[in-house]
């Protein structure tokens, strides 16, 4: 008679969390490559639990435009002070990318084949040459006037995120305003909470090798902007379109990573977790139409717990464009006091591989500080993909 063999389910605790300040392109981090910012930013992590020597089974790596074409997320253990043993895998969904990451470190701890993980995401797109081509060639197109006109648009490639924001905006009647409205709402909630200290437990100073710090707060967020400085932006994808420098999300560099454990090993070492994973959900959609994917991705994950919107206490909502935000109109004008409270992507800046857990490691620390009990992070993809996580404090 054959010997049965079961495993059972285990829980899983977010046990520390961190991120890098945002770099703007061509700003103090730039010359930081994707490894050493997610090494920088592991360290951090581990350094949080307060465990010394942390046994960790496994690393999981988000990146989207990774300069390492070998296994980043390998060369970040070896550059790191990791023992070489660890196994470690790079994960590509574009911009869900360190999301994955993080989802798969969770499920490897649920069937029980690893105790604690270490997850992250990183993007340096400052010394990306997919992103400095594409800028390069829409600035020409500016300056040449050759920005064509929506209904000469005639074949449009999956990576042409701005073309399908744009047509997006177009099918469901989103207004320049309404973009240039809620894109200064998240300029001046995440100034508030850059003024007030409400990002500072999350962020790490970044030093450099002298151990001088490089960057020590968000460099993204401005000091200052009127909502007449919106107005006055071009449109740069479509002649006569909506979407601007301002509304749109910036090219940027940064990291972040978190400790993932067992409940039993939380147990085991006396840590006091941050958070629980509760579930996920990801989905795909049209490539043209990926902007709405983070609110079916919600709207799933919601269904599948017995959830409504107004049992969450905060959502993190990605803003790659102020249009793509607003496909979800009506949960943003419903519930704007509970979406993005420190601002979003539009403000903050959107390194794209490390954006995913970003938002998670941006929620799980507001949630703290406003002592709230359920939370949601969802963004899309580019190619039309979208993700959302459930979290319980």
């Amino acid at each position: 008679m054959s010997k049965q063999i079961s495993r059972k389910i285990n829980k899983v605790y977010v046990v520390a969390a961190c991120r890098t300040p945002i770099g703007r392109i061509a700003g103090s981090l730039s010359n930081m490559s994707d490894v050493r910012l997610m090494t920088c930013a592991f360290e951090e992590a581990v350094r949080r639990t307060g465990v010394p020597s942390l046994d960790i089974d496994s690393v999981y790596v988000g990146c989207c435009f990774p300069q390492e074409p070998y296994n980043l997320a390998r060369k970040v253990v070896l550059d790191s002070s990791l023992p070489d043993e660890i196994p470690a895998t790079t994960i590509n969904r574009t911009c869900c990318s360190s999301m994955e990451a993080f989802i798969q470190g969770v499920r490897e701890i649920m069937v029980g084949d690893a105790q604690t993980v270490l997850v992250g995401g990183t993007e340096n797109m400052s010394k990306t040459p997919h992103i400095m081509r594409t800028m390069i060639k829409k600035l020409r197109a500016k300056t040449n006037s050759v920005l064509p006109e929506l209904h000469e648009l005639k074949e449009i490639r999956a990576d042409e995120l701005g073309i399908c924001a744009e047509l997006s905006a177009n099918e469901h009647h989103i207004t320049r305003e309404e973009q240039d409205v809620y894109a200064y709402q998240s300029y001046l909630k995440a100034m508030e909470a850059k003024e007030k200290g409400y990002l500072k437990k999350e962020i790490f100073p970044v030093e450099d090798d002298n151990l001088n710090i490089i960057l020590a707060e968000d460099e993204n967020i401005p000091d200052y902007i009127s909502y007449d400085m919106l107005q006055k932006e071009e449109p740069i994808y479509i002649r006569n379109g909506t979407i601007t420098k301002l509304n749109a999300t910036s090219i940027n560099d940064g990291s972040a990573a978190m400790v993932l454990m067992s409940e039993n090993k939380v147990k085991e070492l006396g840590i006091h977790p941050m958070a629980e994973y509760v579930d996920s959900e990801s989905v795909g959609t049209p490539y043209r139409e990926f902007a709405i994917a983070p609110k079916i991705a919600l709207e799933n994950l919601m269904k599948r717990n017995d959830l409504t919107i107004n049992d969450l206490d905060l959502i993190e909502y990605n803003e790659a464009y102020a249009a793509q935000a607003l496909l979800a109109n009506e949960l943003i004008k419903k519930h704007s006091k509970i979406i993005n409270v420190n601002g979003g992507s539009l403000a903050i800046g959107h390194p794209v591989g490390c954006t995913g857990l970003r938002i998670c490691v941006t929620l799980l620390f507001a949630m703290q500080r406003l002592n709230l009990r359920i939370g949601a992070a969802s963004l899309c993809g580019g190619g039309g993909v979208g993700q959302c996580v459930l979290f319980r404090m």
